[in-house]
């Protein structure tokens, strides 16, 4: 185990010209692959006999002076191929040593409890409008165009949101990528809980969730969406590349920036990126933050997983939990 020592320079304002894609691309992943259980034919996977490919995710051994109690905060993706590797040594014991374990929200159950009726109505706009009246006609039929080319669209698809129409563009990526066929850690980790008659916290839940991107201005899905299909074979890479970063615990890919091409968007554009850098990670960090730490004070032994991004930079919670005091110690 190594002390925390992370770089202390994650997203801020005017950073990475791709930086909101990137989150999506991590968060997005989750809710796009349980909405497309119903719109996308999973082929069976395919028998892997080859070797498992050895991974080191990213994991951290949270303790406090005074305290007997112990909590492994560990960084999940919401989309991988569990056919190629095996979960390490540390990562398996964390979680055999648990007594709880903490995610975002339940997928499993929300998969196998969910009204597919209720869901898609989270997806519709509620005033009589559809999706062409909330985008361009150019952008409406660029996004078109390109959903018909990956065979996954057709006209009744209008009365949905924006929201929705980006989703489908994500998945468009991870049908090309080596991802195409995959599972989410989270899911992982919570079948074998519910077999293994651990007790699961949800950190949040899907409703907060949902409720947080319906907040989100139509215009940031417009600019997701050209972001997506203007630099689609770019945003593959950054995907696999971001699967890599993952499997190795590559903290620095999750570190990475750039100064945004202020010539690309206009001043309201990068204040509505702004915006959505800080609700998509900077606010919920604190909220996990705060829920991780409730779990510790109650000595809830547990097995804490959130999406990697989450846990580093200043605004991350390993940073956060540091900053009052806890010991953040990562464990390889």
């Amino acid at each position: 185990m190594e002390e925390l020592n992370i770089e202390n320079d994650f997203v801020s304002k005017k950073k990475n010209n791709n930086i909101f894609v990137l989150i999506s691309l991590l968060f997005i992943l989750l809710l796009a692959g349980i909405f497309c259980f119903f719109l996308i034919d999973k082929n069976n996977k395919k028998d892997n006999k080859n070797k498992k490919e050895e991974i080191t995710p990213l994991m951290y051994e949270i303790t406090k002076e005074g305290s007997n109690n112990k909590i492994y905060l560990f960084g999940s993706m919401h989309m991988v191929n569990h056919d190629e590797f095996e979960y390490p040594k540390y990562v398996l014991d964390a979680y055999n040593n648990s007594d709880y374990v903490a995610c975002e929200f339940d997928v499993v159950e929300y998969t196998e409890n969910m009204n597919a009726m209720e869901m898609i109505d989270d997806f519709m706009y509620k005033d009589g409008t559809t999706v062409k009246d909330h985008i361009s006609e150019e952008n409406y039929n660029k996004m078109v165009q390109f959903l018909t080319d990956k065979y996954m669209y057709n006209e009744n698809l209008d009365i949905y949101n924006l929201y929705f129409f980006e989703t489908m563009v994500t998945q468009a990526v991870i049908n090309n990528s080596k991802l195409a066929n995959g599972e989410a850690v989270d899911s992982y980790f919570l079948k074998k809980a519910k077999e293994d008659k651990k007790t699961i916290l949800e950190v949040e839940s899907y409703q907060f969730q949902m409720d947080m991107f319906k907040s989100l201005p139509d215009r940031l899905f417009e600019l997701e969406i050209l972001e997506m299909i203007d630099n689609f074979d770019e945003n593959l890479k950054e995907l696999e590349d971001l699967y890599t970063a993952w499997k190795t615990g590559d903290v620095t890919k999750f570190l990475e920036e750039d100064e945004i091409d202020e010539n690309k968007y206009s001043k309201e554009d990068i204040e509505i990126l702004d915006d959505y850098n800080k609700k998509i990670l900077d606010n919920r960090n604190i909220g996990m933050t705060e829920k991780l730490i409730s779990y510790f004070d109650n000595n809830y032994k547990t097995f804490y997983m959130v999406g990697a991004a989450h846990l580093v930079g200043d605004n991350g919670i390993a940073n956060l939990l540091e900053q009052k005091g806890y010991k953040v110690t990562r464990i390889k």
